[in-house]
């Protein structure tokens, strides 16, 4: 055969192969002769660090003479090589450049210097400066090996087209283009070095989102060149986020890939050649390869000639052929034999099982081994990583470590004549290079690649002269041997230029692209297949006196046929190159031509998105279709993938039916007529994509719109809007109650009517003190019958009543002006503050001389007694006790401080020595008198401290200072008000004397300034009622909706905003339910986000200015201004402000849904969404979901009796009689029992759109509001939070589906999948374990939180609630009523807030919010290899491949607990829920434990109500659920 330079050998090297001097090369019978016996260089580093077991043990051979027959068994009888004489090795034809202009003249000026990021000056040579030139032009192919320079050329061409870019003041961009992900920072790298133009990196492997337009936008902004690989950029031009006419320099790196369908090529013939009209200038081409294909071409405008200088700078290999003896028939190992049943149960050991004999055939028996022991190490430790190691893979992995199956010693006969070829083959040339040795052998299976590798690892006379490591690419799906992700390769290929490692064991991966160093031993140990392959393994092969060595089995035809072929082919690839004629210069390329498709081209056919300029083409229709189908998925049963009916038209015809899954707005389209199927399935792709876009599933960047988010959506939609934040704040004006401003006293000089709203405490006393009820005298009525709110007076509620008078009081003028003065007065005494009026007067107080509010209710001796506030003398005190205690006093020596009398001390006289009650003043007296042992009497106390001498008949008393004003509206500490009792003094009547107002009055009157502060609010929300039409809803709990936590008030809108919540939720859900029959469940939930949404809600708030109602602050007796007062001088504010956050003002519209629902239910709580401006456009009241439905529905009239006959129908009866409830409409109930799964089988099924989760979406609302209703009306006094948990633990999965099991409804579900029935049979059978396993035969508790519940049958339950609802016609009675018979009593029963299992991540946090702590998080490390710190088998064999750098097998992660940036617990595993569950416990404990911790690392500011019991304390006694 016609092998050209390739030269054959078999036991012996040819004599012209350099060696050192004096060494032979002749391989003879002795072993002697080729054993080397001392290695210039030291023992050579390997990777792993544990300890060498004896060799000996190992059977490893140590010396070549331990073979048992000599080399012989190393050098197999070779055929005969009479006809074959070793050609001489002429000198390699030079690579070539593709141009078609004469080379330029010789320069004799100095070349140039290319300046780069790198330290020193790249000088290119004299040829890459001949082929830059060129290139500058015209389109060009450069055809060199590699190592020749061709990345320099493409750096020299991109730096000086950005040059002309910025002199023309033009913002185009460079792409340079490869075809795998390592090449991307490898180029980009080289890039840099060689320029210094800013780059940018994009590939699917970076953590770069290539779909994202503000990616795009940021190339447009600051990168000059874009190093990418190819499918990223045909996306990008795709989807139109990036246009051929923003590039000015394509470089095609690898152009020989340029064939088929890679994507190289529909670049170029969808978006360079075909866009004439579009493109006004293309960009320059330049494309790179080492192994053109004839092809190559055209697909590319081109030139072409060959360069001069080239061969000058470039050395190729010596070529090869070894020859070996074919294998003997080897037969499965024992060891196999004994792993196989366990095999049944692994599909990745059966995966080994199936590939053990190809290992077999080519590297032997104790390989085979090897790959079986390192398989099972790997599934172990990955296993471990995710749900534990499987009983199957622990039995494997103790049948290899029981070590009889394992060959016990590695000896010729378990290695193939071809591996011993190879053994030789490495002999010889590391004794001819020594410590200059570097090489590669090249294997085409990354198993076959590790085997070698370890192989060469155990081989004991190699250990001193190879360091050994694989390199293999990315692999689709998990491989069992090896996973190699770019990191771990970078890694591996820069310990190979360091010469860390001297020898690779490569898949192709090493052949082309990689910058890997020159070799000087290059061996192919599989046969190549490719000319490219061929030329560029051999590429690797570039220092001087290199080899590129081909192993062949002896007499094996095809193989020699094949290297014949890729011989042939390199030298017509040379010849094509060099003969290119000048006729092909500039022609257009021929289009990617499919025989099977038989049509001219199928770029033909396009759709253009003007806006974007996306293009659908026939190429891109179907990856496009199975990416719009992966984001539609929602259950991992429920196939996904879109389903291609083909079927024959007459005899040369093909239609095709596409079928899309159920979540698809359009599920079913037809292609045009194709004469083959490949082209019957591209038609309907295509239609498909054009109408997914037309219809708006598919956004003008080809993007699936249900994938995007709604954040992203309204940033395309309203660029200008800013995006909702919580916890921002703003001011907002608040209005004063137009009521005090309207209705006003103007004509202070006559008489007028009046009306009376009187103010009375419940019991009329708090502890034993008596409060006279007041009146709050107004012009007009009140707005409101009666009032009721609680007050906090010593540390008791107490309810206020606010009582309107609906008839007027007439009064005098006199009287008029007594009241003016007498509540001027008033307010003076209680605040220490002088107030006037300033205008108007809005209202006036007075004290009651009984409960009801009418003429002579006002209590005139009181009036004119408080007129004044100078303190009168007590003419006598022979008053009864009762009269004394009415009485507010002043001490002689105290005129500042008013007091109330606690108690007359009758039963004492003054000369009685004071008992130990009044230990205070004795001890104070005493300290005063320095005597501790003094006893005094009254008379001595008396004189001490008042100066004053007491008669006999003066009457003792104790006082009480009169307290400062306060806010008697918040709920107020325990211990405050006993704290305060003992502050009382002692005193003798005669000194004291008597203020203007009565004790009783005076209490009452302390109380009016918050009275007037919640009447106040309870104003503004009578204003929003007017203005809202909301006059059927309860004007208490309007109040309440609009008052925020911030006021310190014993409620806020927290309950009502959850109620509301979830009722906005419920209603919208059925109005879009209604509205978009056929938007499926995923379009429907972005729709309700997007209504729902805080900035849809807080736009409301603010489009009906809601925030002039809101109550916010709390009453403050310093910062009190009533309307129209002026107090101390300083005038009434007209306007005021106050702060509220985004989040309450969205949460105010959903309270006041809620307080609408709690007043009149769903109608009126349907009206007053409308009147907050949600849209309800379609609907004018509750009963008009089922007209509206009605009428959409009359197409399908025939579905119930449809429904009745068919083969479910049967059942329909039997589920009927399970849930208590008969369908009017049978259709209902089958689509809500039919999973998604159902419906890919055929095209007809698809039709019927029969698929649950339309219903599912509606019942989940449902159930959601029926559960928070149940338990906001259960849990009366519970905070929102407490109804959060409980509901969160009433509706998840988990216990929905243990409701499903209960109900039987599994037994009625239409599904096609048998992993799903397998799914929900475990189900079944762990909570019938449960039972039997429980002491008396009850599921009880929550028993179903261990279980791995599968969602269809949560999804049930949802489905049935909503099926029922729309039967109904979507009647709120009757789904309550199905609910209450379902539902409820398993609630009841399983569920409650004393034992409901808790998350304890939930329980920590809502623990330190409790405390008042706002600085708390959860932190997590990057994950390690699991076994790395102990050492394991695993973790010891992966790195003797060089793995764990970046490739996670059995990671180890850290979970932490951060309070302030401290860590308080940890806990490491493999599972970061479990984690986060475990840290969440052991803080908590950690925390109760050492109840001084969280003072110590806190540094939050302490808000009242922090250090109060947290809810869960109070409905669990402080014991948290463990969640585990």
């Amino acid at each position: 055969m016609d092998m050209g330079d390739l030269i054959l050998f078999d036991g012996e090297f040819p004599d012209w192969y350099a060696q050192p001097e004096g060494t032979s090369l002749r391989i003879s019978s002795s072993p002697e002769s080729c054993s080397p016996t001392d290695w210039p260089h030291g023992r050579p580093f390997r990777l792993s660090d544990e300890p060498t077991q004896n060799d000996e043990s190992q059977g490893i051979l140590q010396d070549p003479a331990q073979w048992n027959d000599g080399w012989e068994d190393l050098f197999p009888s070779a055929p005969s090589m009479s006809s074959h004489t070793p050609p001489t090795c002429n000198p390699p034809t030079s690579p070539t450049l593709i141009t078609h202009k004469d080379p330029p003249p010789n320069q004799s000026e100095p070349p140039t210097v290319l300046q780069g990021s790198g330290a020193s000056p790249l000088i290119p040579r004299q040829y890459q400066l001949q082929i830059y030139e060129r290139a500058l032009n015209e389109n060009t192919i450069v055809v060199m090996d590699t190592g020749s320079g061709k990345t320099l050329v493409a750096s020299m061409l991109i730096k000086e087209m950005r040059r002309r870019e910025a002199e023309a003041n033009r913002r185009k961009r460079s792409f340079f283009v490869v075809s795998n992900v390592p090449l991307v920072k490898q180029q980009a790298d080289a890039i840099r070095r060689d320029s210094s133009v800013e780059v940018i990196e994009i590939c699917g492997a970076s953590k770069t989102k290539k779909h994202q337009e503000s990616v795009w936008d940021e190339i447009a902004e600051s990168a000059q060149v874009v190093v990418i690989t190819a499918q990223i950029l045909l996306d990008a031009l795709r989807q139109g986020y990036w246009h051929m006419s923003r590039i000015d320099l394509l470089v095609f790196d690898e152009c020989h890939h340029a064939h088929k369908s890679h994507p190289y090529c529909f670049i170029m013939n969808e978006f360079y050649h075909n866009t004439e009209g579009v493109i006004t200038e293309k960009p320059r081409i330049f494309g790179m390869t080492a192994s053109p294909t004839t092809n190559v071409g055209s697909k590319l405008e081109h030139s072409a000639r060959q360069p001069d200088a080239l061969q000058d700078h470039f050395e190729r290999p010596v070529q090869l052929v070894a020859l070996y003896n074919p294998p003997p028939r080897y037969n499965r190992t024992l060891l196999s034999w004994q792993i196989r049943p366990m095999c049944n149960f692994e599909p990745k050991l059966l995966q080994v099982w199936n590939d053990a004999p190809v290992i077999l055939a080519h590297l032997g028996p104790w390989c085979v081994d090897q790959i079986w022991r390192l398989a099972v190490e790997n599934l172990l430790a990955a296993s471990i990583s995710t749900a534990g190691a499987t009983e199957h893979l622990e039995a494997a992995k103790a049948v290899i470590s029981g070590g009889e199956s394992l060959p016990p010693a590695l000896e010729p006969e378990s290695l193939t004549p071809k591996v011993q070829k190879l053994i030789q083959t490495l002999r010889v040339t590391v004794t001819m290079l020594g410590d200059k040795f570097c090489g590669i052998i090249f294997v085409q299976r990354r198993d076959i690649a590790v085997a070698l590798t370890i192989l060469l690892q155990e081989y004991a006379p190699f250990r001193d002269m190879f360091r050994t490591q694989v390199l293999a690419g990315h692999s689709e799906g998990h491989h069992p041997l090896l996973n190699m992700t770019s990191k771990e390769q970078s890694i591996i290929i820069n310990k190979f230029r360091e010469k860390e490692y001297n020898l690779l064991v490569s898949t192709s991966v090493a052949e082309e692209g990689l910058d890997i160093q020159p070799c000087n031993v290059v061996i192919r140990f599989d046969p190549v297949n490719t000319t490219t392959s061929y030329i560029q393994s051999r590429g690797r092969a570039r220092r001087k006196d290199s080899r590129y060595i081909m192993l062949q089995e002896c007499n094996n035809h095809r193989e020699e046929a094949m290297l014949v072929k890729v011989h042939r082919g390199e030298q017509i690839m040379r010849t094509w190159c060099n003969n290119l004629e000048n006729s092909q210069v500039g022609t257009s390329p021929e289009v990617i031509e499919n025989p099977k498709i038989g049509i001219s081209s199928i770029f033909a056919q396009r759709y253009l998105v003007s806006s974007t300029q996306a293009l659908i083409t026939l190429a891109s229709a179907i990856p496009l279709v199975y990416r719009f189908c992966n984001v539609l998925s929602r259950d991992a049963s429920c196939e996904s993938r879109p389903v291609f009916e083909l079927r024959r038209s007459g005899m040369s015809g093909y239609y095709c039916n596409l079928l899309l899954p159920a979540h698809a707005p359009v599920r079913v389209f037809q292609s045009d007529r194709a004469s083959c199927k490949d082209m019957a399935r591209m038609s309907a792709a295509f239609r498909a994509c054009e109408t997914l876009h037309r219809l708006g599933a598919l956004d003008d960047h080809l993007e699936p719109v249900v994938a995007r988010t709604f954040a992203q959506k309204e940033k395309e939609k309203e660029t200008s809007a800013k995006p909702f934040r919580a916890e921002q704040n703003h001011e907002y004006p608040h209005s004063t109650p137009a009521f005090w401003k309207t209705y006003q006293f103007q004509d202070q000089s006559r008489s007028r009517q009046v009306y009376v709203c009187s103010m009375t405490l419940m019991d009329g006393s708090s502890r034993n003190h008596r409060y006279r009820a007041s009146c709050i005298i107004t012009s007009q009525p009140l707005p409101f019958e009666c009032h009721v709110f609680n007050v906090y007076i010593d540390g008791e509620v107490q309810q206020m009543i606010l009582k309107t008078s609906p008839t007027p009081l007439q009064l005098r003028k006199n009287q008029f002006s007594l009241l003016r003065q007498y509540t001027l007065t008033l307010f003076r005494r209680i605040t220490r503050k002088k107030f006037e009026y300033s205008g108007g007067i809005p209202f006036l107080v007075a004290p009651m001389t009984g409960q009801d509010p009418d003429g002579s209710a006002i209590a005139w001796h009181e009036v004119d007694f408080g007129q004044a506030l100078d303190p009168q003398p007590i003419v006598s005190e022979r008053h009864s006790e009762a009269a004394i205690k009415e009485m507010v006093v002043v001490v002689a020596n105290d005129r500042f401080r008013d007091y109330f009398v606690l108690e007359v001390l009758r039963e004492h006289s003054l000369d009685e020595i004071m008992p130990k009650r009044f230990n205070v003043e004795i001890e104070a007296m005493r300290t005063g008198k320095s005597n501790k042992s003094l006893k005094p009497t009254f008379r001595q106390f008396f004189l001490w401290k008042y100066k004053t001498e007491c008669t006999d008949d003066n009457t003792m008393v104790v006082l009480r200072q009169v307290k400062r004003l306060r806010n008697n509206l918040q709920p107020v500490i325990h211990g405050t008000a006993e704290q305060e009792d003992r502050a009382s003094t002692l005193a003798p009547l005669s000194i004291c004397q008597k203020s203007t107002i009565s004790a009783s009055v005076l209490r009452m009157s302390q109380i009016t300034p918050s009275t007037i502060c919640d009447l106040d609010a309870l104003l503004l929300a009578q204003e929003v009622q007017q203005q809202l039409h909301l006059h059927d809803v309860n004007l208490d709990l309007l109040q309440v909706a609009l008052t925020t936590s911030s006021a310190n008030r014993d409620y806020n809108y927290e309950r009502l905003e959850l109620l509301g919540d979830s009722f906005l939720k419920f209603s919208i859900t059925i109005r879009l339910y209604i509205v978009n029959p056929a938007k499926n469940e995923g379009e429907l939930h972005m729709h309700r986000i997007k209504i729902i949404s805080n900035t849809a809600l807080l736009s409301h708030c603010l489009r009906l200015e809601l925030f002039r109602h809101i109550t916010s602050s709390p009453f403050h007796r310093k910062d009190w201004r009533p309307v129209q007062f002026l107090v101390d001088t300083i005038p009434w504010a007209r306007e005021h402000s106050h702060t509220l956050s985004n989040k309450t003002l969205a949460d105010i519209v959903e309270a006041l849904l809620g307080a609408a629902f709690r007043s009149g239910g769903t109608k009126l709580a349907f009206n007053a969404a409308k009147v907050l401006g949600i849209p309800f456009d379609e609907f004018g009241a509750w009963t008009d979901f089922h007209r509206v439905h009605s009428e959409m529905m009359l197409n399908k009239a025939g579905d119930a009796n449809t429904t009745r006959n068919n083969e479910f129908g049967s059942q329909i009866k039997k589920l009927e009689a399970r849930i208590g409830y008969t369908f009017q409409n049978p259709h209902l109930i089958h689509q809500a029992m039919t999973h998604a799964s159902s419906s890919s089988s055929s095209s007809s099924t698809l039709k019927d759109g029969l698929c649950y989760e339309r219903l599912e979406f509606l019942g989940d609302a449902v159930l959601d509001f029926q559960v928070i209703r149940y338990f906001y009306n259960k849990y009366r006094d519970a905070p929102p939070g407490a109804i959060t948990l409980i509901k969160d633990a009433s509706v998840n999965n988990q216990i929905l589906g243990a409701m499903a099991v209960q109900l039987g409804l599994g037994e009625f579900l239409i599904q096609s999948s048998g992993a799903l029935a397998g799914e929900i049979e475990r189900a079944i059978v762990a909570i019938e374990t449960i039972k039997e396993q429980s002491a008396n035969g009850l599921l009880e508790g929550e028993y179903w939180v261990d279980i791995k519940m599968p969602k269809v049958l949560g999804d049930l339950i949802e489905s049935t609630i909503g099926a029922v609802f729309v039967d109904c016609g979507f009647d709120f009675e009757t789904i309550s009523a199905l609910f209450a018979r379902l539902i409820r009593p398993f609630l009841d029963k399983h569920v409650n807030l004393d034992s409901i299992v808790i998350h304890p991540t939930k329980a920590l946090l809502e623990y330190l919010q409790s405390k008042g702590c706002n600085d708390s998080r959860f932190d997590r490390e990057e994950p390690t290899v699991a076994g790395g710190s102990n050492g394991s088998r695993a973790y010891s064999t992966l790195k003797r491949l060089g793995l764990g750098h970046g490739q996670h097998v059995g990671p180890t992660l850290e979970c932490r607990f951060l309070v302030h940036g401290s860590l308080v617990a940890s806990a490491k595993g493999t599972n970061m829920e479990e984690l986060r569950k475990k840290v969440a416990v052991e803080t908590m404990h950690r925390l109760k434990k050492e109840p001084e911790l969280l003072e110590l690392l806190c540094t939050c500011p302490r808000k009242r109500r922090s250090g109060q019991a947290t809810m869960l304390d109070r409905y669990q006694g402080g014991h948290y659920g463990s969640g585990v």
